[in-house]
């Protein structure tokens, strides 16, 4: 029953993925490239951790999980360059002025240079756990999505972060599968913000400018 309910997890997650590269391949927009990625890296994770219990195969397949989890703790702190520019986009004060958005990517390579050497020595046997640059970089999405509820009426980023953020206490009881759950909850409503934000405000794409004698008159 337990890998039964991992692999329903990875089935959303992946659902999910696919939906978003899908959107992501129309717009090229970085704003879901970038939640994309950690959604990608834990559908994988959630795939062969639920496929290991379901075949009683955990130690033969633990090392698969490295490069899951390496992906996750590297594309976690990079998703804010995604929410800066949603928080520009949107129009929040503090994102509209270049030092403001800036800033945010600025912390955004800080974090992951920090975490880099930690990250390198995944070995893949269990998922890293929570640390606080992903508390960090979580508490920055719930806050943007008590904005968004304000400003946009859009509550999704919120509904999605909160109940995620509880899932990863430290309770005891719920395990892995807690913290599974939080994760995708909280990609989830990261991911699908991201995807209706790009639809909300597409880029508009400057025509390149037509040189005169060029044939096209």
């Amino acid at each position: 029953m337990y890998s039964l309910f991992v692999l329903l997890l990875a089935v959303v997650s992946l659902a999910l993925t696919l939906r978003a590269f899908l959107q992501w391949q129309l717009t090229r927009s970085a704003m879901i490239l970038f939640v994309l990625l950690p959604l990608a890296a834990l559908s994988v994770e959630l795939l062969i951790s639920g496929l290991a219990r379901w075949l009683a195969a955990d130690r033969s397949v633990s090392g698969l999980l490295a490069m899951p989890l390496l992906v996750t703790q590297i594309t976690v702190p990079l998703s804010l360059f995604a929410l800066a520019t949603l928080c520009r986009r949107v129009g929040f004060a503090w994102a509209k002025i270049d030092w403001g958005h800036g800033a945010l990517c600025i912390l955004a390579v800080l974090l992951l240079i920090y975490r880099l050497p930690a990250a390198l020595k995944t070995s893949g046997a269990q998922s890293a756990p929570i640390s606080g640059v992903d508390w960090l970089v979580f508490a920055m999405y719930l806050a943007c999505g008590f904005g968004l509820w304000h400003r946009q009426r859009w509550p999704w980023l919120l509904a999605g972060m909160v109940p995620g953020m509880l899932l990863l206490l430290p309770l005891p009881v719920g395990g892995p599968l807690a913290a599974w759950l939080g994760r995708l909850l909280m990609l989830a409503a990261m991911t699908v913000t991201m995807m209706y934000f790009t639809r909300l405000f597409p880029v508009v794409r400057k025509a390149s400018p037509v040189e005169p004698g060029d044939g096209s008159e």
